[in-house]
């Protein structure tokens, strides 16, 4: 793969995952990180796609509808490893329409397996947030 093939099927795993998140789709969703992928948050670590999965099937509710945005990503590919910088954005369904509920950066590692690019560790870093709609432990 070229550089620009590796930095596509990136970016493609960074859609994915916003659109998976979106849906409710944490099965699908976990099977974009490496056997022991961490997704981390400043409330919470799971490592593996079955905790990733079960976590995520935990607390994020059916409604209100969100949705994710990702935007101005920086990819660097090193061989069968990347990096990845993004601005993020959810939007959450309100009474009277949509709210942005909570935005920031994903710190994301990548790795190349043989089922193709997988996240290695996804952090999200909030700059801002309102209220997420999440069900989340007390802290």
């Amino acid at each position: 793969m070229s550089i620009l093939e590796d930095k596509d099927a990136i970016r493609d795993v960074l859609h994915q995952y916003c659109f998976c998140m979106d849906e409710g789709r944490f099965e699908e969703l976990s099977t974009l990180f490496a056997a022991d992928g961490a997704w981390i948050a400043p409330y919470r670590t799971a490592v593996g796609p079955a905790a990733i999965a079960a976590w995520l099937a935990q607390s994020v509710p059916a409604t209100p509808n969100r949705m994710h945005y990702v935007m101005n990503s920086v990819i660097a590919v090193t061989g069968d490893s990347a990096t990845a910088k993004s601005n993020y954005l959810v939007v959450v369904e309100g009474p009277t329409g949509p709210e942005a509920s909570v935005c920031g950066t994903y710190a994301d590692r990548l790795t190349r397996t043989p089922a193709g690019w997988k996240f290695a560790r996804r952090e999200l870093i909030h700059a801002f947030k309102g209220e997420m709609r999440l069900t989340l432990p007390p802290p």
